[in-house]
């Protein structure tokens, strides 16, 4: 949406230190790929020197940015916080695509299920018997909806999102392509050579303002509820386990494993492929850095890296031990290269006799 230099200063509450506030702005991009007519941002005034460089129409700035410094043709909105700001400018040039508020007759709907205001069903979404959707929720094309299951308002299931019976999702929780909620916990027994089932009869709760990833599962409680806090947001093709708590604001970055009744705590973050063995407690804004296995409760607030996960400052010391040591190692095995002709310099040359016959010295 094309909007003016003026209109984004009057939204994110910016100071125009230089620039046409009636400038046309149609779109946004990188500082250094944006052209005339696009917005970008500097996030820190360490980084204003590219301002020299670019050749975009307006660039949001920390305020103390001085006015001269980016191109005569570029603009400069300051601001306190330019990473909001931008957000907030985004949301303006890239308004959400209203959806229609109507349901397509390809799509199934059991008369049992209740619908709220100005919810949509596009075409191939399923929804089961005492199935309830909140006011303006958005069922994307090929959703499955199972029976009892819950919407709050504003809800948007993308394509082919798949919500088990009994399920409930809050208020404006966002579910994208592909996910999976509320299948059957893995939980087997083994007896006389054979896995038993253990039947998974819980249910999935997830909170208010929830955003979940592309290809993610979220399992149902074995006998309770998984839960998962409001706010929290997880990436694509994270695996939450049965009887999994996670609280509010957690962060669970891409292909994360949590194992069964593991304790996630409030806004505690999971990097990219760690994985969290069952009944483990992660605490309230813990980080876990990437790859990493955790086998043990991690305090709040801690730092943990590596396999088995332990403290990071602790894990980067001994990793720079092992490095002092494979030099070490490194230098006995020269040493022990070199040990023969040390030995023979060491020696000195061989004796020889003298004319009387007496060996020498």
């Amino acid at each position: 949406m094309t909007t003016t230099l003026r209109q984004l200063a009057q939204i994110c509450g910016a100071e125009i230190l230089a620039g046409d506030p009636d400038l046309p702005i149609d779109a946004a991009a990188n500082i250094d790929d944006a052209g005339p007519h696009q917005l970008t941002f500097i996030g820190n005034a360490r980084h204003l020197d590219k301002l020299k460089a670019t050749s975009a129409g307006a660039v949001i700035v920390p305020r103390g940015a001085a006015a001269g410094a980016a191109p005569a043709a570029t603009a400069l909105l300051a601001v306190a916080d330019p990473e909001i700001a931008f957000i907030q400018c985004l949301r303006r040039l890239y308004p959400a695509r209203p959806h229609s508020g109507t349901r397509s007759p390809k799509a199934d709907i059991d008369p049992g299920a209740t619908l709220g205001a100005g919810s949509c069903v596009e075409a191939f979404a399923s929804i089961g018997p005492g199935a309830t959707l909140g006011k303006d929720c958005h069922i994307h094309a090929g959703c499955r909806i199972g029976a009892g299951v819950t919407l709050g308002d504003r809800c948007v299931l993308h394509p082919n999102v798949v919500l088990y019976d009994g399920v409930t999702l809050g208020d404006e929780v966002v579910v994208h392509a592909g996910s999976v909620i509320g299948a059957d916990g893995y939980g087997y027994k083994l007896r006389d050579g054979e896995h038993v089932k253990f039947p998974q009869v819980g249910t999935v709760e997830i909170g208010d303002q929830v955003e979940i990833g592309a290809n993610t599962c979220i399992d149902r409680g074995a006998l309770g509820a998984t839960r998962i806090g409001a706010g929290t947001k997880i990436d694509n093709q994270v695996h939450v386990a049965h009887n999994v708590q996670i609280g509010r604001g957690a962060l669970l970055l891409g292909q994360v494993g949590i194992g069964g009744s593991s304790v996630i705590g409030d806004y505690a973050i999971l990097a990219s492929q760690c994985g969290i063995a069952d009944h483990v407690t992660i605490g309230e804004r813990a980080l876990v850095l990437a790859q990493s296995g955790v086998t043990k409760d991690v305090c709040a607030r801690s730092q943990v890296m590596g396999f088995p996960a332990a403290d990071r400052k602790a894990a980067l010391r001994e990793l720079a031990a092992l490095g002092r040591l494979a030099a070490d190692q490194r230098a006995i095995e020269e040493l022990v290269r070199l040990l023969p002709q040390l030995r023979c310099a060491s020696a000195g040359p061989d004796p020889v006799d003298d004319d009387s016959g007496t060996p020498g010295a």
